[in-house]
């Protein structure tokens, strides 16, 4: 401080009024005005891609950054006014200029090592605030996801009959009903009879009488409780409604081993498929039975992140919208090579799915060492969620327990039998740049979206909740959820190696020309009249 004070005395000694005069009139015409300070750092240069974006962004920024600078340090602009003395220029003698200057000086001087002191334990403070806001998040969350999974284990069930048909069982996480029934019910409407079981689990589920579904059990002892309701979703198809548990928003890996141990009760269940409200099938159930079953029976399908460049979030968030790069990224390998980031709509094996409810419980807490400290600029939540990473955790400290693990993360995958696929399309902002799926809007057009939504908070205020605002739904993109879909766009996505797709809006229709259609009419239109054998080959 005593250093800071002695240098700022130095400079301030040089100064005078119309100095300040003319600093607060060079700030309000900087250039590089609203410069983010982490712009520019990191570990390569990415020039060639980023500075054609930069100037647009400098051209969207308001002059009223600069102000806010000069305010800062100098304090509230004084009045320059014939009263004002002894400031006043005109009619004031070489004296009376002089102890002006001086005293003047003297403020600035003490209005710097204040604000600098402030400042500080101003930081310190905030400081303190975010990391108790953080770790409450984080603490809630595992508090959820912890006791749900200590309830369960592996059930112990009889190997199937050696006649019984392989099943596929999809395990849907829905709030009540699912937005695109009338689309799965085309889709098992060709399903052959033994060859598939439904589990649904309702996370605010309300029957007729207004009770909730989980009101009914009281606890977990005797029959588990599992139930069919001529209200439940697929009814129609053997759908099987599990006991509601605790989940949240960022909560959800808890439910995944809920649904997992409902399903392993059946011994038929090979393939375990993991689907939200919103999914809908790309493929026709034989296109996906024949790919699962009959084709990679004993393999796990996981849509793995590309790792992040920086550690923060925010900074890694700059360079991904400059190079226009998908923003799905994996904070965690870079603290442990075995928590690994994937989407969480993956294929379990039934070996692979035993596994992660044997294991659950422990996979949560190597993961929690992860989370904690990954992307620590994000203030009031963590980076990820339980059921982006644990599933995958599981069975890698499964072989390291086995004293299989042949100390690389890739070798081990390929070794316990777990395959990098994306067979449920979401789009995050970015992912598929540059590819026949590109989604993205002008860069402009973002760049007007992020000013309208407050001159680019998400890069200068520190209490700013992106992931809570207006700004993330607008931009659409976390993941983006759509409105309209175009029949070309459509055709696209299920001639790719995608099973599933989400998120759609309920009710959304598909456009043909100058009329539109339902999902439900649109979708088996196109299972038909695709190349099964090419699209299996279009794998991502």
């Amino acid at each position: 401080v005593l250093i800071f004070v002695a240098l700022a005395h130095f400079e301030a000694c040089a100064a005078s009024t119309r100095d300040e005069r003319k600093v607060r009139s060079a700030l309000s015409g900087a250039p590089d005005r609203g410069r983010h300070p982490y712009a520019g750092q990191g570990k390569e240069s990415d020039s060639s891609v980023e500075n054609s974006n930069v100037s647009a962004v400098q051209g969207v920024l308001s002059n009223s950054s600069a102000a806010e600078w000069a305010r800062w340090l100098f304090g509230k602009e004084p009045e320059y006014g014939p009263s004002a003395l002894p400031f006043q220029e005109s009619a004031v003698g070489e004296e009376q200029e002089d102890h002006g200057t001086a005293f003047n000086n003297g403020t600035i001087v003490g209005n710097w090592a204040q604000r600098f002191l402030l400042l500080r334990a101003e930081e310190e403070q905030r400081k303190s605030s975010e990391k108790e806001e953080r770790s409450r998040f984080m603490s809630e969350k595992l508090r959820m996801d912890l006791n749900v999974v200590k309830q369960f284990t592996v059930p112990a069930v009889l190997p199937p009959w050696p006649s019984s048909q392989p099943q596929v069982a999809f395990l849907f996480l829905a709030m009540d009903g699912l937005d695109f029934e009338d689309v799965w019910d085309r889709f098992f409407a060709d399903a052959t009879e033994g060859g598939y079981s439904i589990y649904v689990h309702r996370a605010d589920r309300k029957e007729d009488s207004g009770t909730r579904f989980a009101d009914r059990f009281s606890g977990w002892g005797g029959s588990w409780g599992l139930s069919r309701s001529a209200s439940l979703p697929l009814a129609r198809w053997g759908a099987v409604e599990i006991p509601e548990v605790e989940t949240g928003w960022c909560a959800l890996f808890g439910v995944e081993v809920a649904l997992l141990f409902a399903a392993l009760q059946d011994a038929r269940n090979q393939q375990f498929v993991f689907l939200s409200h919103n999914t809908v099938p790309l493929k026709s159930y034989s296109f996906v039975y024949r790919q699962l079953v009959e084709k990679s029976p004993g393999t796990s399908k996981f849509c793995f992140a590309e790792s992040a460049f920086h550690k923060l979030a925010t900074t890694e968030t700059i360079r991904n919208e400059l190079r226009r790069s998908c923003v799905f990224r994996d904070f965690y390998r870079g603290y442990s090579p075995r928590t690994l980031k994937h989407h969480q709509w993956v294929v379990l094996s039934r070996e692979h799915a035993e596994t992660v409810v044997r294991r659950a419980e422990e996979a949560l807490l190597l993961w929690q060492q992860s989370w904690e400290v990954a992307a620590p600029d994000l203030l009031n939540m963590g980076e990820g969620c339980s059921d982006e990473s644990v599933p995958v955790t599981a069975l890698l400290h499964e072989l390291v327990e086995q004293g299989r693990s042949t100390g690389n993360t890739w070798n081990d995958l390929i070794r316990l039998g777990v395959e990098q696929q994306c067979l449920t399309y979401v789009l995050w902002r970015h992912c598929f740049t540059d590819t026949e799926l590109d989604h993205s809007e002008p860069l402009t057009k973002d760049l007007d979206i992020v000013r309208r939504h407050g001159k680019f908070r998400m890069l200068t205020d520190r209490d700013f909740n992106f992931f809570k605002s207006a700004l993330k739904r607008e931009l659409n993109g976390y993941p983006a959820t759509f409105e309209t879909l175009s029949v070309e766009y459509l055709w696209k996505l299920v001639n790719e190696g995608f099973m599933f797709a989400r998120k759609f809006v309920k009710g959304i229709r598909v456009k043909v020309g100058t009329s539109s259609v339902p999902l439900s009419s649109a979708l088996p239109a196109l299972w038909e009249s695709i190349d099964e054998s090419d699209a299996a080959q279009r794998v991502w």
